[in-house]
């Protein structure tokens, strides 16, 4: 799922990519202006009733897991930030890449070091603050230099530790996910 903020002049921003287990909250969406759009089926579990505070319907253990998720959420949204802040185009979209290969897992086919990916490049180039034009270009120079090939829904890693070395791609803020 793609949550994004549109702006008034008519472009839009992804502020973030839901992955399964993920939890999304609507009154977040709501307070932070966001919309939300499913890219592939999505199956979602809705939880009615007061999550906090006296009274609440909701267990202190589920209660833990929303904040922490929360966190996790948090974490990917200043990495994100210093993506869009401070990185240069190959730095951004690989990141990008390489954050949603973590989070995704590892891969079921033998010897293939990728994952499927149902995004579009306009859905990539939104989130790392790019045009799809210039998105077109860095995957192509990606793939070109041997770091990535992005076709059909298919991401797949050329070379992943020459790309995590290249855009210094730390996944520590992504331990929740991984493992």
């Amino acid at each position: 799922m793609i949550s994004s903020k549109n702006l008034s002049n008519g472009t839009r921003i992804v502020t973030e990519f839901a992955l399964g287990g993920d939890m999304l909250s609507s009154v977040s969406a709501a307070l932070a202006q966001e919309s939300v759009q499913a890219v592939s089926p999505v199956t979602g579990y809705e939880f009615v009733g007061q999550l906090t505070g006296k009274g609440s319907d909701v267990s202190s253990q589920l209660s833990l897991i929303i904040i922490i998720e929360m966190m996790k959420r948090q974490a990917r949204m200043a990495e994100r930030l210093a993506n869009i802040g401070r990185r240069d185009a190959l730095e951004r979209t690989g990141h990008l890449l390489l954050e949603l290969a973590a989070r995704s897992g590892a891969s079921t086919k033998p010897g293939f070091d990728g994952f499927e990916c149902p995004l579009k490049q306009s859905d990539i180039g939104d989130a790392v603050g790019l045009s799809t034009v210039h998105i077109n270009r860095v995957l192509k120079d990606m793939r070109l230099n041997g770091l990535v090939s992005f076709r059909n829904g298919i991401v797949e890693f050329l070379n992943r530790r020459k790309l995590e070395e290249l855009i210094e791609f730390d996944a520590s803020y992504l331990a929740g996910h991984m493992g």
